[in-house]
């Protein structure tokens, strides 16, 4: 009897004492079974929701390579800033007491520059081949009289040359025929337009009157590209 017990006893023992093994790995599979089954859910939920999501408006995906109007890049833009060769020049003072400053230029050497942009000046001279040369001038004020403009002193080299372009545009302030007033009141500058003609006609009737310098018309001459595109004459009750 006490041996069937032992050997019955020793039988349960190893069975109660052994480490549940097997049932660990059927444990793991499941668990990963049950997390692939999730992974592949969630792979065809991705996968149908980039199908079916909506593709970006196309003026979305290029704006971002495209600069604002805003953001500043450092470079001129040519379409909103004018390049120097066709900045307007500045309106000098129609009664400036100071003569505008000539650009450098050694005068003693070859043949005198155009001045760029817009000089209140004579025109002094017109050549056969309607060329002008022209000079800069001043208003000059003292006491009891209207003022008077003057040109640079008697020896000054200071002058300018350029050709009298075809289209150029001459608005006198005493008619084409110098024997009417016109000329706006508000800004003192002829407003009747008058062909090259006349205009050439003018300075050299004026050129060959020697020293009579108030027959020469103050006018504002503009000169683009080394060509003299406008004049436009300047009123005041002085004359010349």
């Amino acid at each position: 009897m006490k041996n069937s017990t032992s050997r019955a006893w020793t039988r349960l023992v190893p069975a109660l004492t052994a480490p549940a093994a097997p049932a660990a790995p059927r444990r793991s599979g499941a668990a990963l079974a049950l997390l692939a089954a999730v992974a592949l859910v969630s792979g065809c939920a991705s996968e149908t929701a980039s199908r079916t999501a909506p593709a970006p408006p196309p003026a979305a995906a290029s704006s971002a390579s495209v600069p604002s109007a805003s953001t500043s890049t450092g470079a001129r833009d040519p379409a909103v800033e004018p390049t120097p060769a066709s900045a307007p020049a500045a309106t000098p003072e129609l009664f400036g007491t100071e003569f505008q400053a000539a650009p450098e230029h050694d005068w003693s050497k070859g043949r005198p520059p155009p001045f760029e942009g817009v000089l209140r000046g004579w025109l002094t001279d017109v050549d056969d081949n309607g060329v002008a040369e022209y000079r800069p001038i001043r208003f000059v004020q003292r006491d009891g009289e209207d003022g008077h403009f003057d040109g640079p002193e008697e020896g000054d080299v200071v002058r300018y040359l350029a050709p009298i372009a075809e289209d150029v545009r001459f608005l006198a302030d005493s008619g084409c025929d110098g024997a009417s007033q016109t000329y706006d009141k508000a800004t003192s500058l002829g407003t009747e337009s008058c062909s090259r003609q006349t205009l050439i006609d003018n300075v050299r009737e004026a050129a060959s009157l020697t020293g009579v310098e108030g027959l020469h018309r103050p006018a504002l001459i503009t000169t683009e590209n080394g060509r003299i595109t406008k004049v436009v004459e300047i009123f005041w009750q002085g004359g010349g």
